[in-house]
C-alpha cells in the first residue's frame, strides 16, 4: 500500500510539474526537429537568425547567446541582428501591425496569454513557432495547434 501511495504521489508530481512549466507535453527533442523551409522574406531571415539559437538555455531577463534568452529576449536579439528594433519585453504584443492568423508568415511574432502574463514566439512554418519557453527550458519549436498553446494565442504581429 505504501508503494502504491508513493507511486501515485510521483505521478501527481510529474503531472503538476508539466502543467506549471508552461511547456507542451508534446514538445520536440532539444536538438531534433523537422527542418524549417525558409523563404526569401525579411521575416524568414530574422527567423533563420533566431533558429541559430535552437537549444540555447532559457534565462529570465537575458537576450544574448552567451547569457541565454527569455521569450522576448530571443525576438529582440534576432530582429536586432538585422538592424530592426522591437521592444525588449512582451510589449512586443503591440509592436508592428496586427495580422490575421491565416496571414501569419515566417518571422511574425505570435503572442500568447498564459494566466495574467504574455508570452511571445516567432512564427516558423507548418503551424509551428520558435520560442524560449520557461525556466529550465531551452529555445525550441512547438506546434501552434498543440494542446497547451492552441487556446492561448492572442494574435500575431508583423514587424517586417
Amino acid at each position: 500500500l505504501e508503494q502504491l501511495v508513493t507511486r501515485r504521489k510521483l505521478i501527481l508530481l510529474a503531472s503538476v510539474s508539466s502543467l506549471l512549466s508552461g511547456c507542451s507535453m508534446f514538445s520536440s527533442d532539444r536538438y531534433s526537429y523537422q527542418p524549417v523551409s525558409y523563404d526569401n522574406s525579411e521575416g524568414s531571415k530574422v527567423l533563420r537568425t533566431a533558429m541559430s539559437q535552437y537549444g540555447a538555455k532559457y534565462k529570465y531577463g537575458k537576450a544574448s547567446p552567451s547569457d541565454g534568452f527569455d521569450c522576448s529576449g530571443l525576438i529582440f536579439w534576432a530582429y536586432g541582428k538585422h538592424g530592426i528594433t522591437v521592444p525588449r519585453h512582451t510589449a512586443q504584443s503591440k509592436a508592428g501591425k496586427w495580422v490575421a492568423a491565416r496571414n501569419a508568415r515566417q518571422g511574425d511574432i505570435v503572442v500568447f496569454r498564459i494566466g495574467r502574463r504574455l508570452h511571445t514566439g516567432l512564427v516558423a512554418d507548418k503551424g509551428r513557432f520558435l520560442h524560449a519557453p520557461s525556466s529550465g527550458g531551452y529555445v525550441r519549436m512547438e506546434s501552434l495547434s498543440g494542446v497547451y498553446w492552441k487556446n492561448k494565442i492572442v494574435g500575431y504581429r508583423r514587424i517586417v
